[in-house]
């Protein structure tokens, strides 16, 4: 079975939008001098991350299964 680049190219960089975005939610604390606007940004931006992650897994699926059949 032949893969082209972009199936694997979209699991590596959705990889990387997941990282980044866990990085970002596991450093998230409610502590003093944290702002209510930055606290939501913060959460909004990782959240966008882990959208942008499921995307590209989602794309490149959609991408083998297309080469599969």
């Amino acid at each position: 079975m032949k893969f082209d680049f972009y199936v694997h190219g979209l699991w590596i960089l959705g990889s990387v939008f997941f990282l980044f975005g866990s990085m970002i939610a596991g450093n998230i604390e409610w502590v003093e001098g944290v702002t209510e606007t930055s606290f939501g940004v913060s959460m909004l931006i990782a959240f966008i991350l882990f959208l942008i992650a499921g995307m590209m897994f989602i794309s490149s699926a959609v991408n083998a299964r297309q080469e599969g059949a």
